[in-house]
């Protein structure tokens, strides 16, 4: 029997694991060390540029501009705006997208004036080629010449605190939602284990009727009977609108397949969670308008009753 939706919407929660959280903050120990550590290379655009291009701590260029953005009060959304004034007006350059910040990274390691560009900008804020261009509020935090801001930023905890708050957040969620994943394949591994030993699943794989990658595919690609979609999100955004877009067009795709192959009928299950859904209630409708079940974390145990149903 499929869930209310006010039963499934008001049991939405956080993803509670105390022994995946401390690992996950155990992760960013030594990015925050690194970033102690370096301080003195930040106060010179020779020595920022060979940090922000070396591969030392096992540490990447891409990881090192993320956190040091974060530090001085860049977010990556004002770095893209930079980047694309310099694409414009130093290097004249027609375009119709922005770069990412992997791209910009990139090109500070491929491109030596570009990199000499930037690292005078984050250093110099206003007395450099690219700040001359850029508002003051954009240079509120540029202190990197600051005696007092340097000592801040040798102060592991300080260091720690702004990259969990910044750079760090959103690859939490990443992590969270693959923790999720693991969650519901382990309790599939259970149900194999201790109902019905000729359960088979996939994980990850692309199915052709839908055109895309489906997290679980029961059996599988060849003859799936189940499948089973999963979103964790912590916030809100656009991204959720998007989601259920895709999940009613995919429904629909299923639906005419099972009205046309009565015989290899397919059921479609989404797990959700997390509080940035319940802000998020009219994407949330239509996602469990668009499922023939649905779950969460405090309901999980009901994939034991789709199997027994359907499997």
């Amino acid at each position: 029997m499929k869930l209310p939706f006010d039963n499934w919407k008001n049991s939405m929660s956080f993803m509670i694991d105390d022994e995946f959280d401390n690992s996950f903050l155990r992760t960013i120990e030594p990015l925050a060390t690194l970033m102690t550590n370096s301080t003195n290379q930040f106060r010179d655009p020779i020595s920022l540029g060979q940090f922000l291009t070396s591969n030392e701590n096992n540490i990447d260029p891409h990881t090192r501009l993320k956190a040091f953005i974060s530090l001085i009060g860049l977010s990556e959304e004002r770095l893209k705006r930079v980047v694309s004034l310099v694409r414009y007006q130093f290097y004249n350059e027609e375009f119709r997208s922005e770069w990412a910040v992997k791209k910009i990274s990139k090109t500070i390691l491929a491109d030596e004036n570009f990199k000499n560009l930037l690292t005078n900008f984050f250093v110099n804020g206003r007395n450099s080629e690219i700040g001359q261009e850029i508002p003051l509020y954009y240079m509120k935090n540029f202190r990197l010449l600051s005696d007092e801001f340097i000592a801040d930023l040798t102060q592991f905890r300080y260091v720690e605190r702004i990259l969990n708050d910044n750079e760090i957040q959103g690859r939490y969620s990443n992590d969270v939602g693959a923790h999720v994943e693991r969650t519901i394949e382990k309790r599939l591994i259970r149900y194999k284990r201790e109902v019905n030993g000729l359960l088979l699943f996939q994980t990850q794989q692309e199915l052709p009727l839908l055109n895309k990658n489906v997290d679980f595919l029961i059996p599988g690609v060849e003859n799936p009977s189940i499948l089973i979609e999963s979103s964790y999100n912590i916030t809100t955004g656009s991204a959720q609108s998007k989601r259920a877009d895709q999940m009613v067009e995919l429904y629909g795709i299923i639906m005419r397949h099972n009205a046309n192959h009565p015989n290899s009928r397919i059921i479609l299950v989404n797990y959700c969670d997390g509080f940035g859904w319940v802000g998020r209630q009219r994407d949330l409708r239509r996602i469990y308008d668009a499922s023939d079940y649905v779950l969460n974390r405090k309901n999980i145990d009901l994939i034991d009753d789709i199997l027994n149903m359907h499997y």
